[in-house]
């Protein structure tokens, strides 16, 4: 390695960890998983199985577990299954899903759960393997730590596609989501502890990549939301504890929203948050702050509060700058929010006419934002926008979607795109190509 990759590689991995409070990933290099192969061909499955549920469960119980440092390998080919596992505990142990696997049952829940895992990796060495839901919770990981997630394709399921519940040091990269046009289709769902998630593409109509309480040190960066949602911090309740978040480098192509932060009452904090190089087209709402938000029933606390929530380099557009505004900063009265950042965001619409929309809210970069340390409660205020000086057409990408999937026809499975911001190339590269 030359020295000048060498000094930019140390400036990426400087700049990575600034964000986040430690390593993230598997302890143990992938070589080291490999002394064993729990290949489920050889625990009763086969390739275009009725059910690959009980040979994944039995690879993983008389061989993951009884073998550390080993693989439970699911070879390229097609599957059904019917049966839903729940793989809990393991330390030192990779998932290799080279095959596809499609729902064969009407069952509800999880297909697949990791739980208490720990030095874990779930990847497809080919780039190409993944889950057909067809309609369930695909992926799982509970309580885990040190793991990683990559080079998989999760398609089609209306109930989220990867949750990340709560534990510690995870990566999550070089993914394909794509889910239909339907509420509640969401892409990636994270809380917990120290987590880093990068290259990663949403289709869908809900949330994008997004995340819940509580929550601290999380990075995410090159995000292609492709006619999605939108990504969001929320929907935020009582008791809320996020901090220390960083998204950068997102694009998002239609959808939603750029990004959203959501809320109805409720209490605690969200603080310590940057936005940084968002890239947004032909969204309906774009950078939104909404602790009114209907859609969500009332917490009972007087509103989570937010601080120190910074705004930067943003360039985007809306459907209809009237109708929703293309900046909307609508906090709590019970709680308003403070240390608001906008810099160097140009924000306008596609009919070239907008308001901007404030409420109880403080801070600096944005008309109707108010300054002042007394942080009082004040009513809406809606002003008419200009054009901001800075504001160019948006770029847009080669493999944007013109719309979202129906829901009922079937979805393509797609392959793993290589950049999922315009103008810079994915973080890691593809396994396939390693």
């Amino acid at each position: 390695m030359g020295i000048k990759s060498l000094l930019a590689s140390l400036l990426l991995i400087s700049a990575t960890y600034a964000q986040l409070s430690g390593r993230v990933g598997p302890t143990t290099p992938l070589s080291s998983k490999q002394s064993t192969i729990c290949n489920v061909l050889d625990y009763g499955g086969s390739i275009g199985s009725a059910d690959i549920g009980p040979a994944i469960s039995s690879a993983f119980t008389n061989c993951v577990l009884k073998h550390s440092g080993s693989t439970l390998y699911v070879p390229a080919g097609n599957y059904n299954m019917q049966t839903w596992v729940t793989l809990n505990g393991g330390s030192k142990w990779a998932f290799r899903l080279d095959g596809l696997i499609t729902r064969a049952a009407p069952t509800g829940g999880n297909m697949i759960a990791v739980q208490n895992a720990n030095d874990f990796e779930f990847y497809s060495a080919n780039s190409a393997g993944g889950i057909q839901g067809l309609g369930p919770r695909l992926i799982r990981i509970v309580t885990s730590n040190n793991w990683s997630i990559h080079d998989l394709i999760l398609v089609d399921s209306p109930e989220f596609h990867l949750v990340i519940q709560q534990g510690s040091n995870g990566e999550v990269y070089n993914m394909a989501i794509r889910g239909a046009n339907l509420g509640g289709s969401d892409g990636v769902d994270v809380w917990g502890s120290n987590y880093w998630i990068h290259d990663v593409e949403v289709t869908n109509r809900d949330e994008c990549v997004t995340v819940k309480s509580p929550a601290n040190n999380i990075l995410i960066e090159r995000i292609w939301c492709n006619q999605s949602g939108g990504s969001a911090i929320g929907s935020l309740s009582d008791g809320t504890a996020i901090q220390d978040i960083v998204y950068r480098n997102v694009y998002t192509n239609g959808g939603n929203q750029a990004f959203m932060i959501k809320s109805n009452l409720g209490s605690g904090y969200v603080r310590n948050v940057l936005f940084q190089n968002f890239i947004s087209r032909g969204t309906a709402y774009g950078l939104d702050i909404n602790q009114y938000w209907s859609s969500q029933s009332p917490g009972s606390g007087a509103g989570v509060q937010l601080s120190n929530i910074t705004f930067q380099n943003w360039d985007g557009n809306v459907v209809d700058g009237v109708q929703r505004p293309p900046v909307q900063l609508i906090c709590a009265d019970g709680a308003p929010c403070f240390d608001i950042t906008l810099n160097n965001v140009n924000m306008w619409s596609q009919t070239d006419k907008a308001v901007v929309k404030c409420e109880s809210a403080y801070g600096t970069g944005l008309s109707c934002l108010k300054s002042g340390s007394s942080h009082t409660s004040y009513a809406i205020v809606t002003q008419s926008a200009t054009k901001p000086a800075g504001y160019t057409t948006p770029t847009t990408m080669s493999g944007d979607l013109a719309s979202g999937f129906a829901t009922n026809a079937a979805i393509p499975t797609p392959t793993i795109p290589t950049s999922f911001f315009p103008g810079l190339p994915q973080i890691s590269p593809l396994a396939k190509n390693l």
